[in-house]
């Protein structure tokens, strides 16, 4: 049984070898017929690389167009939430000049917290309590000031204050909250009473909820004789005491920190929405910079405030990522260009490659502008990417030229002996372009996979872009390098300088050889002491590989446990103090966050009481949620069904003005019949993470299992948070995707599954590693701001690890020299104080990348291979010494004479390296 087992191991062996030696064979025919289409013909295809890429350059430097980008642009076309959306449109029609918590987008307006300014006096803080008449008449100042800040359109013919662009209910322009801002306010503020129904209402028509008005750290106290003004501790104190003291039933706030409004603005056409967004943006700009109190701070933010704030950063910065691309350029051609000597030296061809790149980039967007394609801000992150990408190529091809030519010259039996090309190039190419073009096949099918899986426009964009410009970048590489590559071996063949051109002696590199001789000695001395086989060598290779392995699935569970974001404090500069401090007072001072609206989209019966115990039951189990809140607005409860019903009035006079637009009736001449309604719970957090979507998702749950018929939840953070979860999931599967395509890819086209397994762990270890790093120092989250530069990233240094597992043996400074450029240039950002977060995040991802790959390829690598050979040297040793012997008998020979001949059967070893 033994020996059976042993036959068809050598058969599947033999097997497996000859395949190998098939596909080497077709990989040498491949560089055979490359190299010799470019020794003859490397000016033709060089001028004709350039004209072409030359004019899809052109054609985008005329019709390029650049459309802005923001968090928008993610959001699922077809997801739940926008198709609720549109439903509920299509039922309650045009939302824009609805109040907040009818609208079904976030319109442009401006909220404004206010607080007391804090004073130090004699030692101890001053009083934070809002309720005083000189603090009100401040914010009575303040929003005259608002209100009469104007802007003027386009053709400055007109100008516009709050009032001509505020949203109006009744010819009365819609402030949340502004019933801090009438007289009965002002009457009732030593004695304030909590509203019976909820929320406080004016016969003027202001309104306001104590939640939105007060926050949610307001006291409620019984009546009892206080003075107005009063400190905080020793409010505290006084309720602990243990005095008794005479009250009475009455309740009475006592005690705000906060107050709030917020302005709404008219958005119903494009013109008013784009003169609604210029007056919030002079709004903000007016209580930022010029509105001065010596009574109140003033918390303003817009609908725009963070997205205008990231990106004027980020644009404000760009420059600096520039200088950083450009130092890296220069770092890069500077090391590629000094190995070798005078003769040796690839001279210009570093230049060559970063032309390359440069026309393989106006190429590809030269196509795209040729196609009507718009160009994002975010496709500038795929010019960095790939220029990594190329330089990484470009210093390979270099690395493997002088590994190449370096062993040719050793074989030169005389001085004047001619440099044979057709030897070299087909070498050069046979050991760089096939695992370039495997990567290159890579990208392309994870990321054509990942848009066609994606329901996100933002990354079927981006996708398809990135495999346009990897394909793009290599035919580019292909030709018009390539063709420098071949026009710099004839300068070598020809024994010119690198630089100058002029002739060298024939001599020159026989003189250079001996002038090296004592290093190369000395460096192979100190290369022996390394590969001396030892036994301690094999435990700390295998010490590491065991390192490779824990980290791998220690960085997996690192990496599951990011989560996703909204908004995050490290989003703003660190300057935007005045929109740290809003967002922080949201958290703090606010329990409340955009509500969550459940639309009844057919007519029930809503005088049944089976009916109102579901409605109540759906607001409790939305109530009883993690992240929302004890708000409820439900019309039922202010509302006389009967009385809308069968009243004989106008509608609006049958319901009470928060009820407007929460039902659509129809009349049927004697009675009216509610065709649809709606009403709301209330989250409390817009953080957007793990816990806000299961909230989400058990919404969702909650009304598809209700008995009410057809019901659904829709809130205009849920459109959001779909897009969240949906950047999570395709994360995840890029990553997977890349694993299962390199490998697969890698296994048929060089049939090695021990190479091809190698190549699977270290880019598992390279990305996992890096987003684990980024977890850990750095509270790593995906989010719209760096989930673009996640996606691409993944890709950095794909060839690096396929091209070094195939060639462990070979020289590693072709790779170190890019990553130590890479590492030298991202170190000018640290000096540079970068407050923009994505810059932040591309230069964390990039250094912590760099040293992993380091790592990877310069001691993990080598300790696995070495393992691993060590390995397959005892298994031959083995297999020598147990193999049975065995007889055999020639066919022509009689049996009866006897004669046997007994030899050993030895197992056919092939290196895994054989592939190339």
């Amino acid at each position: 049984m033994k020996d059976s087992s042993i036959k068809r191991t050598n058969r599947i062996q033999m097997r497996m070898n000859s395949f190998q030696e098939m596909s080497n064979t077709r990989w040498k025919q491949f560089s055979n017929i490359y190299a010799n289409l470019l020794l003859h013909f490397p000016w033709s295809i060089l001028v004709l690389s350039l004209l072409i890429t030359i004019g899809l350059t052109s054609c985008f430097l005329f019709l390029f167009q650049i459309r802005p980008f923001d968090q928008n642009d993610f959001l699922i076309p077809q997801s739940t939430a926008r198709r609720n959306a549109l439903h509920i449109q299509s039922i309650f029609g045009n939302d824009t000049e609805l109040r907040m918590h009818q609208q079904l987008n976030l319109y442009p307006g401006l909220d404004i917290i206010m607080k007391r300014k804090l004073v130090i006096k004699d030692g101890n803080w001053n009083q934070t309590n809002m309720l005083r008449h000189d603090i009100l008449q401040e914010i009575h100042e303040l929003n005259r000031q608002v209100q009469s800040i104007r802007i003027s359109n386009e053709n400055h013919s007109k100008e516009y204050n709050y009032s001509s662009l505020c949203t109006k209910i009744n010819g009365a322009c819609i402030i949340d909250g502004n019933y801090i801002l009438t007289e009965k306010f002002r009457q009732d503020l030593s004695h304030l009473l909590p509203p019976k129904s909820g929320y406080y209402f004016d016969a003027s028509g202001a309104n306001g909820i104590p939640e939105f008005m007060f926050g949610k750290n307001y006291h409620v106290t019984n009546s009892i004789p206080t003075t107005v003004d009063y400190d905080e501790d020793e409010y505290n104190e006084h309720n602990n005491s243990q005095s008794t003291i005479e009250t009475t039933s009455e309740k009475i706030i006592s005690y705000v920190p906060v107050f709030r409004l917020r302005y709404t603005l008219n958005t119903s056409t494009a013109e008013m929405r784009q003169l609604a967004m210029r007056w919030e943006r002079e709004a903000l700009h007016y209580l930022n910079n010029e509105y001065q109190s010596l009574l109140i701070e003033v918390l303003p933010s817009t609908s725009k405030a963070i997205t205008d704030t990231i990106v004027q950063r980020a644009h404000e910065e760009g420059l600096y990522m520039s200088i950083m691309i450009v130092i890296f350029l220069i770092l890069v051609c500077f090391f590629i260009t000094i190995q070798g000597n005078l003769h040796t030296s690839v001279g210009y061809l570093s230049l060559c490659g970063i032309l390359s790149f440069a026309l393989s980039t106006g190429a590809t967007f030269g196509i795209l502008a040729i196609c009507q394609i718009q160009i994002i801000e975010p496709m500038a992150l795929l010019v960095f990417i790939v220029a990594i990408i190329d330089c990484m190529r470009i210093s390979i091809v270099c690395g493997e030229y002088h590994r190449l030519i370096k062993d040719y010259l050793r074989t030169l039996t005389a001085p004047s002996s001619e440099i044979d090309l057709s030897k070299i190039l087909p070498s050069i190419i046979e050991s760089t372009h096939p695992y370039f073009m495997i990567s290159t096949l890579i990208i392309t099918l994870v990321y054509s996979i990942l848009s066609l899986l994606s329901p996100m426009i933002t990354t079927l964009l981006i996708c398809l872009t990135l495999v346009l410009y990897i394909f793009v970048n290599y035919l580019v590489h292909a030709t018009f390098f390539s063709s420098c590559l071949v026009i710099t071996l004839k300068r070598v063949a020809s024994r010119r300088h690198c630089l100058f051109c002029f002739r060298l002696s024939n001599d020159y590199h026989t003189k250079s050889k001996k002038q090296c001789t004592k290093f190369r000695l000395l460096k192979e001395k100190i290369s022996s002491l390394f590969i001396k086989d030892s036994i301690l060598k094999k435990f700390f290779s295998a010490i590491l590989c065991l390192i490779l392995i824990i980290s791998i699935i220690s960085s997996i569970w690192f990496c599951l446990s990011i989560d996703t974001r909204l908004f995050d404090d490290k989003f703003l500069p660190r300057e935007s103090t005045s929109l740290r401090s809003y967002m922080k007072s949201q958290i703090d001072d606010f329990n409340i966050g955009p509500v969550v609206m459940f639309v009844i989209p057919e007519t029930i019966n809503y005088e049944d009481e089976h009916a109102k115990s579901m409605i109540n039951s759906l607001l409790k189990q939305c109530q009883n949620e993690l992240r929302t809140n004890n708000f409820k607005l439900l019309w039922l409860d202010h509302e006389n069904v009967s009385y809308v019903i069968n009243g004989k009035e106008s509608l609006e006079y049958r319901i009470t003005p928060f009820s407007q637009n929460d039902l659509i009736l129809f009349d049927q001449g004697n009675h009216s019949v509610i065709t649809a309604s709606r009403f709301y719970c209330q989250l409390i957090s817009i953080k957007g993470d793990r816990e806000d979507i299961r909230t989400m998702n058990n919404i969702y749950t909650f009304a598809d299992q209700s008995s009410i018929p057809s019901v659904f939840p829709y809130s205009l953070l849920f459109s959001t948070y779909e897009a969240l979860e949906q950047i999570r999931i395709e994360m995840y599967l890029l990553i997977l995707l890349l694993i299962i395509c390199t490998f697969i890819s890698t296994f048929i086209l060089f049939l090695s599954f021990q190479v091809s397994l190698f190549i699977l762990a270290h880019i598992l270890a390279l990305l996992t590693g890096t987003l684990t790093c980024l977890y850990l120092f750095h509270n790593l989250t995906f989010n719209f701001a760096n989930i673009l530069w996640l996606f691409v990233v993944s890709i950095l240094f794909l060839d690096t690890l396929i091209h070094s597992c195939y060639k462990p043996l070979n020289s590693k400074w072709k790779y170190n020299r890019i990553l130590l450029s890479l590492v030298l240039s991202l170190l000018i950002l640290y000096f540079i104080p970068i407050q923009a977060y994505v810059f932040q995040t591309i230069r964390n991802s990039l250094i912590y990348q760099s040293i992993i790959c380091f790592i990877l390829i310069n001691v993990i690598l080598p300790s696995c291979n070495y393992l691993f050979q060590s390995l397959n040297r005892n298994d031959e040793q083995m297999q020598k010494i147990q193999q049975p012997m065995i007889t055999i008998i020639d066919g022509n020979q009689s049996l009866t004479n006897g004669m046997e001949i007994k030899t050993d059967i030895y197992e056919i070893h092939t290196d895994r390296k054989s592939s190339i």
